[in-house]
């Protein structure tokens, strides 16, 4: 039993040895085929045009409401707009700028984009031209939503005029009357009439709050944008890296499928 163990081992020994000495003989060729590989993937990764990268975090623009804000343009489908318009990664003939987008959940109204593009000040310019479109888009609820209630202002303000006229008749009235009777109902009137010009006031107050520019933001980036020195793609390093360790395990693999077509070769003159 202990023959056919060290048979084993001494196979196993002489199969280390010929894999080593294959090897060997081919090291030229593995070498220069290593090489290959990886000059090839060199020249690729040097002429390969650089890509750049920004990210900005924007804000979707809204109204300032007591009860809820007022999207101009829904978080989602900001997004969807920004994909739909905005990004050339399925472009075939122009895959850039490449557009990504994500809603921050914990804000619920704020979207991170970011932009890869040939260079940091083209990417900040197709930022820019995105948010002017996204702005362009939202204008169009924002002067529904401002026509609306500068209409609801008119109104009122058409109601308490009307009312102050028939005031004025009534405050006439009360200087020439001497009835008690009529004089009362005149009193009466009259509080009724300013009780509502009051009401009136409050709503035309109200409602001009609603379209003050401090209860209305516009689409729009919060903090900095990021951008790097350097591009993000391509990463020059570790596609030479890759190229070499595959081009290594490639030419011992061919080296190895060389001499298995030999020993074939060799079998076939011996039959």
């Amino acid at each position: 039993m202990q023959n056919t163990n060290n048979n084993y081992i001494d196979e196993d020994e002489i199969d280390l040895r010929e894999l080593f000495r294959t090897i060997w003989k081919y090291k030229k060729f593995i070498v220069a085929f290593t090489l290959l590989v990886t000059i090839l993937a060199g020249i690729y990764a040097f002429t390969r045009k650089p890509i750049y990268e920004i990210k900005a975090d924007v804000q979707a623009g809204y109204i300032s409401n007591s009860n809820s804000n007022i999207y101009l343009m829904e978080p989602y489908a900001l997004k969807l707009f920004i994909i739909n318009n905005f990004d050339n990664s399925d472009n075939p003939k122009k895959p850039l700028p490449k557009v990504s987008v994500q809603l921050i959940k914990r804000t619920n109204n704020i979207l991170n984009l970011k932009i890869d593009d040939i260079s940091n000040k083209s990417a900040i310019n197709y930022l820019q031209t995105i948010l002017d479109s996204a702005k362009k888009r939202g204008d169009i609820k924002l002067q529904s939503y401002l026509r609306n209630n500068k209409s609801r202002i008119k109104i009122f303000q058409e109601q308490k005029e009307k009312i102050e006229k028939q005031l004025s008749i009534l405050y006439n009235k009360l200087k020439k009357t001497k009835e008690p009777f009529i004089y009362q109902a005149l009193l009466t009137s009259l509080k009724g009439m300013n009780d509502k010009i009051l009401n009136i006031r409050l709503q035309i107050n109200r409602l001009k709050s609603k379209i003050s520019p401090l209860n209305i933001t516009r689409t729009t980036i919060i903090g900095h944008i990021k951008q790097y020195d350097h591009p993000v793609k391509p990463k020059k390093k570790l596609i030479i890296i890759v190229a070499f360790i595959t081009g290594l395990i490639l030419s011992i693999f061919l080296v190895f499928f060389i001499e298995f077509i030999k020993g074939m070769k060799e079998e076939e003159r011996i039959k």
